[in-house]
């Protein structure tokens, strides 16, 4: 008779995202996961949900956090634009900045798994400010030695938001029409669907997998 597996705990920072969002779907209805903290710097829709733990805190303010239950999965859901966070500065501070220092949080309490949204073509080398952000972000968090990393690099991420963004709308037409292609290597370039992210996310979750694991634009497809 095999031995029922115990609940789990989840944390998700970025939650009122498009990603965030749907990965609370997938959370909230999976009877693995006991509870799942929301943490936010302000109240969130799931604030009286019975699974719900909601922890209103801002991401400058993380020395400040403490939780006593240990949390088997943090799903790190955030991410700006350039354009809505008003500057490159203010940018690299949420994309980067607030994600390792998350990393160091997990790190620092033990987390058993970290689950990042980065972006496919992250490099922290790269010309292009977005991807070497990206890439910045990712080499520090292989540096934290978390038990277990995974990095999530979608193509661009199509789906519902609660906010047009024409920049993503125009960029969705060009590389689908390019992803279609018959040209090799042209594949990776397709959207990549919010809901197939949120998904892998939340399955790669129930694996208990340790050490680094980067899940690129096809293991993401694999999902739809």
């Amino acid at each position: 008779m095999s031995k029922e597996k115990p609940p789990k705990i989840a944390m998700v920072v970025g939650a009122t995202g498009a990603t965030g969002q749907v990965l609370m779907k997938y959370l909230l209805e999976c009877d693995r996961y006991s509870k799942v903290i929301v943490l936010h710097y302000r109240t969130t829709p799931w604030l009286d949900h019975p699974k719900v733990r909601e922890i209103v805190l801002s991401l400058g303010q993380l020395k400040e956090l403490e939780t006593s239950s240990t949390v088997d999965a943090l799903f790190c859901c955030l991410g700006t634009t350039i354009k809505k966070a008003g500057s490159k500065y203010e940018f690299a501070r949420v994309d980067r900045d607030y994600v390792l220092a998350l990393g160091q949080w997990a790190a620092n309490h033990g987390q058993p798994s970290f689950h990042l949204i980065s972006a496919y073509g992250a490099d922290g080398g790269s010309m292009a400010f977005y991807m070497k952000v990206k890439g910045e972000t990712e080499h520090g968090l292989k540096q934290m030695g978390l038990r277990s990393l995974s990095i999530y690099q979608p193509s661009l991420l199509h789906g519902e938001r609660d906010e047009f963004r024409l920049m993503e709308s125009v960029g969705y037409y060009v590389m689908s029409l390019l992803g279609s292609l018959p040209v090799s290597g042209l594949k990776v370039l397709r959207p990549t669907r919010i809901e197939a992210l949120a998904k892998l996310m939340y399955q790669q979750s129930l694996l208990d997998v340790s050490g680094l694991q980067v899940l690129r634009p096809s293991d993401i497809a694999a999902c739809e």
